[in-house]
C-alpha cells in the first residue's frame, strides 16, 4: 500500500472511530429501576442511563480521537508520533470504559443510580456499549498504525507554513509609503 493511501486509510478509520465513540456514549447502556424515595422499593421508576453518564470522564475521549485527526494532518514527525500517542491513550480510555462495563453492567449501574445503601431493584443492560467499545478499538488501532508509519507519510506542503521570502525591490510608491526617498539611489 502506498503512503498516501496508508495515510488515508488511517485518518479514514480514525475519523470512523472517534465519531462511532461520541455516537457510542451518547446511547442508552442500560436502564435501572430506581425508587422514588429511599426506603420505597414498591414505586419505582425506569431510568435510562447512556454512556455519558455511567462515565462521563471516559466521554470525552471521543472528542479527543477527533483532535487527534487535525493534529495527524498538521504535524510532521515527531510531532505526529506525540498527537498518535494521545489518539492511543484517548481510544485505550473510551474502549477500557466500555469493556470495563461490559463486564459488571449492574454494578455500573447501581454506582451511578444507587440510593446509599440500597442498591437498584433490578438493571438491564443494552448493548450501547458494544458501539463504543468497537470505535474505541478502531482509534487504538489507526493510533498504532500512525505511531508505526506516520513519519513517513505525506504533510502539508510548504505553502503553509511561514519563510522567509527574499527581499524584492521596491517600486517608487511603496518606498514613499515606507518614508523613504525613491530618488536616492538614483543620485550618486
Amino acid at each position: 500500500m502506498s503512503s498516501r493511501r496508508a495515510y488515508a486509510a488511517a485518518l479514514v478509520v480514525l475519523t470512523a472511530g472517534a465519531l462511532l465513540l461520541l455516537w457510542g456514549y451518547g446511547l442508552v447502556w442500560g436502564t435501572a429501576e430506581v425508587p422514588l424515595l429511599a426506603g420505597a422499593a414498591d414505586t419505582t421508576r425506569t431510568q435510562e442511563l447512556t454512556g455519558r453518564a455511567l462515565y462521563p470522564g471516559a466521554a470525552m475521549a471521543g472528542w479527543v480521537a477527533l483532535g487527534a485527526v487535525g493534529g495527524v494532518v498538521a504535524t510532521r514527525s515527531w510531532g505526529r508520533v506525540v498527537v498518535a500517542t494521545i489518539g492511543l491513550l484517548s481510544g485505550i480510555v473510551g474502549a477500557g470504559a466500555a469493556i470495563g462495563y461490559g463486564i459488571a453492567p449492574a454494578a455500573a449501574i447501581d454506582a451511578s443510580v444507587g440510593i446509599a445503601g440500597q442498591p437498584t431493584v433490578a438493571a438491564e443492560p443494552a448493548v450501547g456499549w458494544v458501539v463504543a467499545a468497537i470505535a474505541g478499538l478502531a482509534v487504538v488501532a489507526a493510533s498504532c498504525w500512525t505511531l508505526l508509519s506516520g513519519r513517513r507519510w505525506p504533510t502539508l506542503g510548504a505553502r503553509y507554513e511561514r519563510g522567509s521570502r527574499p527581499e524584492r525591490a521596491l517600486s517608487a510608491w511603496e518606498a514613499q509609503d515606507k518614508g523613504q526617498d525613491p530618488t536616492d539611489d538614483l543620485v550618486e
